[in-house]
């Protein structure tokens, strides 16, 4: 039943997106239920309460997409064009690159934030004010090399950013002296303290690297190295990602449970999880891909994936109530539970596939438990991933399993390194020592395999109705996985 609402829940969702016809018709729906509920009550009861259970879901998918409003500040949009100058606080953690810096600034009485796209230099920190001037321009979807176009407008507006001004004169005004600033960025400050410790040991790109597969910072990896990352189907070890957290999370589970017993693994994981959300500075990204992996390491230690699966759908139920726009503008949001989804439903089954046909692949440091893992999640999310690339990873199912095991092991070392380089610079040297090796290994494997012709293959972007079928063949399988072999309805012959 619990399924049956929340898929009618977001079909409710994706109802009033497309045809935007507003909350009427969530009410229509709710007392046609009603109606065809007490029609069938006396004697079809079972199915009574089907018809209910969806025309209700329904009516509240419709009337949740109903108050979302994503239309910017009349104020600003007839300002567009022009030279404005303002006070605004930046609301959430810079973006830190290259050559620029992106900042997300609220004004006062305004509910359409404002990205500023900045020099690199000066830095401004979370919870400053700052009195901007720049000409006001409205964001513009654009092309990838692949041909693909990126709906950066949606992307943006999900999140209430409705406008952008590119290279703005910024002065600093103060400060925001509330307590959620200083929460915020005390773990912000401890954050880039961490990245910098590690720097001092730890020479680029490696740094980087180490960097971004433990916060998702990536200042310095250049654009060339990350798009070798992309052609190899790697990039999720880079960025900050809901497929990135649900294997760390997966890997440290399976590390902690060769050491000792599964209930203290369990619960060590869970404290590691929520050690780095903390760290990391608690976003809404950071928040729901933790959410994500935690689940995925409660499938795998309850061995009942029917159990997780559940709380899987109950946990997308609470984020679409939160922000329905993340089920179409939010890759993150899509990749972290396909990911999860894909763990659970698809990885006992690999594992079983891999012990029968590759034995050789070892049990030992969890190792045929993460190839399976990584093989599950990978087919799973492919077909999100060529829609939002246009291209596919040949090589990305034979470097993948070569380089995730390896994930655990450089978060660890990574880690060490940062927090020992907290207390004593000598002390960490040992560990960013070996830190380099590993991720030096790790780049060398990246730029040797992305040079390849066939590394990659370029198809273009796939529809909505291609990613629909896919996944309804990704279900049959499942099925006919699940179900007994004697119990299987007999297969059509031609005759």
């Amino acid at each position: 039943m619990i399924y049956i609402s929340i898929v009618s829940f977001i079909l409710g969702i994706i109802f009033e997106q497309v045809f935007g016809m507003g909350w009427s018709v969530g009410a229509f729906v709710f007392f046609v239920s009603l109606i065809i509920y007490f029609v069938l009550s006396r004697d079809r009861k079972y199915w009574a309460k089907i018809f209910l259970l969806v025309g209700v879901s329904l009516a509240v998918g419709i009337f949740r997409m109903s108050l979302v409003d994503i239309s910017p500040d009349s104020d600003l949009v007839q300002k567009v064009g022009e030279k404005v100058s303002f006070e605004a606080k930046v609301v959430d953690e810079p973006d830190l690159r290259d050559v620029n810096a992106r900042y997300v600034v609220s004004l006062e009485d305004h509910k359409s934030k404002i990205l500023l796209i900045s020099n690199r230099f000066p830095e401004y920190q979370y919870g400053d004010i700052l009195k901007v001037s720049g000409k006001l321009d409205l964001p513009e979807n654009f092309t990838g090399d692949t041909g693909v176009e990126f709906d950066y407008i949606s992307y943006l507006s999900k999140d209430n950013i409705h406008f952008l001004i590119y290279q703005p004169a910024i002065e600093l005004v103060g400060s925001d002296s509330g307590l959620k600033v200083k929460i915020f960025s005390a773990l912000y400050n401890l954050k880039y303290k961490f990245i910098e410790k590690i720097s001092n040991v730890v020479p680029e790109p490696n740094a980087s690297l180490l960097s971004g597969m433990i916060f998702g910072a990536k200042q310095s990896l250049g654009s060339d190295l990350l798009d070798q990352f992309k052609n190899v189907g790697l990039i999720h070890i880079v960025v900050l990602s809901g497929y990135n957290i649900t294997i760390i999370a997966v890997g440290i589970f399976y590390v902690l449970s060769f050491f000792g017993k599964r209930n203290l693994s369990f619960i060590l994981s869970t404290i590691c999880i929520l050690f780095f959300a903390i760290m990391i500075g608690l976003s809404a990204t950071v928040i729901r891909a933790c959410i994500m992996a935690l689940i995925a390491i409660l499938a795998r230690f309850l061995g009942r994936p029917a159990d997780a699966l559940r709380w899987l759908f109950i946990a997308l139920l609470l984020m679409l109530l939160y922000n329905p726009l993340s089920l179409s503008y939010d890759p993150s949001f899509q990749l972290s539970f396909m990911a999860t989804l894909g763990l659970i439903l698809f990885s006992p089954f690999v594992y079983q596939f891999l012990s029968l046909k590759f034995p050789f692949i070892t049990e030992k440091f969890a190792l045929r438990e993460i190839v399976a893992s990584t093989f599950a999640v990978q087919f799973f999310i492919l077909p999100l991933l060529i829609k939002m690339s246009g291209s596919v990873s040949i090589i990305s199912f034979l470097v993948n399993p070569l380089i995730l095991p390896l994930t655990p092991l450089v978060m660890a070392l990574g880690g060490l390194t940062g927090s020992i380089g907290l207390v004593s610079h000598l002390l960490s040297w040992p560990f960013g020592t070996l830190s380099y090796f590993v991720t030096e290994l790790i780049i060398k494997v990246v730029e040797f395999s992305s040079s390849l012709h066939f590394a990659s293959l370029f198809v273009g972007s796939l529809s909505n109705l291609a990613i629909f079928v896919w996944y309804a063949f990704y279900g049959w399988v499942y099925f006919r996985l699940k179900t007994p072999p004697g119990l299987r309805p007999p297969s059509p012959r031609l005759r």
